[in-house]
């Protein structure tokens, strides 16, 4: 999703904005951050366009509780993309990336002009290059979406005739084989409910729409979940066995195929996401105690059960992304109060402990926040931030992780 905002073009999600007039919440939890260094003012090694930076810093942790790990992530260095944000890894170390470039400065009577070219660069040294025709995307051509199931065996795939419909398939990985799946669909999300079953809410141009079961056969069955507070699932996963959504209510609910009624799981979720391995749920709160938006991010087990204890707060948590090994989620928090959490963190499943980003992706601003999605690369150990650029109009950072 592309956002755009301020006189350049580009623009941070709404809530943002509104939440920037909020003053922050103060709480009492205990947070395990941990911070790049003794200073926020030192400069981090980046490379930019072919330009090497030597240097590893380990974080060290400035507050925390007893009783965890002394395992600490290590960022190697940085790599700067200017004028571009990632639009997909085409492999470890090249990504996909849609570069903007001001044409026309704006006028009292005109907004300004860009022009957009997607290429791909290569993260360790800059070098750009034309994307060959498999790797461009052309108007009319299918937009692809493939999830790997938990065993690595089978990927549901999804390739989209237009903005509500799509025609799905299963593959076989080892054979590359590719099964059709019957049946329209208007939604794209769904998830493995195991290593032989996706689950897809379908969704429907008026209701809900079919609950499915897909086989990795390719054949499904329909479920239906008893549910007054649910119009339509716009956030719906699944996770060792049981599905996870959210109704009107922003109640986070479970339920598991066979029972008609789910369960209530957690208030005021704001957002949530499972893990690529289906180990991990993590949810971002949002709530408003006198007025004041306030966000809590809280990592539970498949289960439903809290996972020790809060992982980030603030006025508003985004951008939630696992790595595809799921030992790292990425999130930006933002906060009215400045001496609060402010820009992307790592949280590292096996520590426990969370790390602060934005020294590595913003020596002027601290606190900058993401205005694209933060995404990972295939691997799990570089992480990609774009940010908003007084030069460039926008930058993406990729962080090296050891």
């Amino acid at each position: 999703m592309k956002h755009r905002f301020g006189k350049h073009g580009f623009k941070l999600l709404s809530v943002v904005a509104v939440a920037a007039t909020l003053a922050a919440c103060q709480s009492q939890d205990r947070l395990t951050i941990v911070e790049p260094g003794n200073s926020l003012t030192v400069q981090y090694p980046v490379s930019n366009a072919g330009e090497t930076a030597s240097g590893e810093r380990k974080l060290t942790v400035v507050e925390g509780a007893s009783g965890q790990s002394s395992q600490e992530v290590v960022v190697n260095q940085a790599h700067r993309i200017a004028s571009s944000n990632i639009e997909a890894w085409l492999s470890e170390n090249e990504v996909k990336v849609l570069t903007t470039k001001l044409i026309k400065e704006a006028t009292e009577t005109e907004e300004p002009q860009y022009d957009y070219t997607s290429e791909a660069v290569s993260v360790s040294t800059g070098e750009r290059r034309k994307l060959t025709n498999h790797e461009e995307s052309h108007p009319g051509e299918h937009l692809v979406k493939e999830e790997i199931s938990p065993d690595g065996k089978y990927s549901f795939v999804q390739k989209w005739r237009d903005k509500y419909t799509a025609d799905n398939f299963l593959k076989d990985l080892s054979t590359g084989k590719s099964i059709p799946v019957k049946g329209d669909n208007y939604m794209e999300i769904g998830g493995w409910l195991d290593s032989d079953t996706y689950v897809l809410a379908a969704g429907s141009m008026s209701g809900k729409g079919d609950i499915r079961l897909i086989s990795t056969d390719g054949t499904y069955t329909t479920i239906a979940i008893e549910d007054e507070d649910v119009e339509f699932y716009n956030q719906f996963g699944a996770s060792k066995g049981r599905i996870y959504y959210t109704d009107v209510n922003q109640v986070l609910k479970v339920v598991e195929p066979g029972q008609s009624k789910p369960i209530h799981l957690i208030e005021n979720v704001w957002n949530f996401a499972i893990s690529p391995d289906s180990e991990y749920i993590a949810v971002s709160t949002a709530t408003s105690p006198g007025g004041d938006q306030s966000s809590k991010l809280l990592i539970y087990d498949a289960a439903g059960s809290l996972q020790g204890s809060l992982i980030g707060k603030g006025n508003l948590i985004s951008y939630l992304s696992w790595s595809p090994d799921s030992a790292r989620l990425a999130f930006d928090v933002y906060s009215e109060n400045e001496s609060g959490m402010n820009g992307v963190y790592v949280f590292d499943t096996a520590s426990g402990k969370v790390s602060w980003m934005a020294p590595y992706y913003s020596a002027v601003h601290p606190a900058a926040h993401p205005v694209y999605p933060l995404t990972w690369s295939p691997s799990g150990k570089r992480l990609g931030i774009t940010i908003e650029d007084k030069e460039d109009l926008i930058a993406t950072y990729v962080i090296d992780f050891q």
